[in-house]
């Protein structure tokens, strides 16, 4: 009994280890991106931006994603850029931003810095609050 605690508490450990390191991961990558516009041919400066990762085999991608950034793209119109791209046709750039899944956004402040990486799907509330803070 005691042996099977200690297990479960070693397990809840190394998760919570593991969760750490990737949220420290993505904060490092965050800042060294800070000083980058890597959308600056892709995406036009002058508004806040979203940028979405997908693969056509991507069913969160398709069901999930595309959804919500259609009705925030409705939602804030000319307010702001929406752009999808395939993760398969920009290898080099999904290396650059640390992207280890998809459906991933990328929100950008007017200047074309990054502020945000989503790993995993990205609702339209989550993204248009992201957008408030980069603004």
């Amino acid at each position: 009994m005691i042996l099977r605690l200690l297990i479960l508490i070693a397990i809840a450990l190394a998760v919570a280890a593991l969760w750490g390191g990737l949220r420290l991961w993505r904060g490092l990558k965050l800042r060294h991106l800070r000083s980058r516009t890597p959308f600056g041919d892709m995406v036009p400066a002058g508004k806040p931006a979203v940028v979405a990762f997908s693969s056509p085999y991507c069913r969160d991608c398709h069901t999930l994603q595309e959804p919500a950034l259609t009705r925030l793209e409705r939602e804030l119109s000319d307010r702001v850029t929406v752009k999808s791209l395939s993760a398969l046709e920009y290898p080099e750039l999904v290396d650059e931003l640390g992207i280890l899944t998809v459906p991933a956004t990328v929100v950008l402040d007017a200047s074309g810095e990054v502020r945000h990486l989503n790993l995993g799907y990205a609702s339209d509330a989550k993204l248009c609050k992201q957008l408030a803070q980069a603004a």
